[in-house]
């Protein structure tokens, strides 16, 4: 199991108190893959959140042409799934294992209950992933920025 000192630098357990950490951590799966394996599958419907324990893995997104295009790279503490997670919509890419990959994963069905039994826990919670949501929509806008893509749109 993710333990709390592990807990503490991923981004999305941040300011939880050492009884929510112990709260979170039993809400936690372990699932191990392979090198290669496929974690999750684009246009599947998504309703678990990953944080990667240790190894690495690759956002793969289908381009225009059926081809996978690897549009990031993940390592320990990071994590993906959280749109699913919080929108409970069909994941926007697959997640492929480039090495042997150790995760722990938040099931939406553990999520829903800490709202009324736990409101602060699950506040925080719901704040860390919107938090990580912001910095992916971001990075996603800067790159876009790079290719001449966006930009500031005129006053309406």
């Amino acid at each position: 199991m993710l333990d709390a000192a592990v807990l503490r630098t991923v981004a999305i357990f941040g300011g939880l108190s050492e009884a929510e950490q112990v709260l979170v951590q039993g809400l936690l799966e372990e699932r191990r893959y392979e090198a290669g394996a496929v974690v999750v599958e684009e246009g599947t419907p998504g309703r678990e959140l990953f944080v990667i324990r240790d190894g690495r893995a690759a956002v793969v997104k289908r381009g225009p042409d059926g081809r996978g295009i690897t549009v990031a790279e993940f390592g320990p503490g990071a994590c993906f799934g959280e749109m699913a997670l919080v929108g409970i919509i069909r994941r926007s890419a697959s997640v492929q294992a480039l090495s042997s990959l150790h995760t722990v994963v938040l099931p939406y069905a553990r999520v829903g209950p800490l709202a009324e039994e736990h409101p602060k826990t699950f506040t925080l919670l719901v704040l860390n992933l919107a938090r990580e949501v912001c910095r992916r929509l971001q990075q996603a806008d800067a790159l876009l920025g790079e290719f001449g893509i966006g930009g500031p749109r005129p006053p309406r």
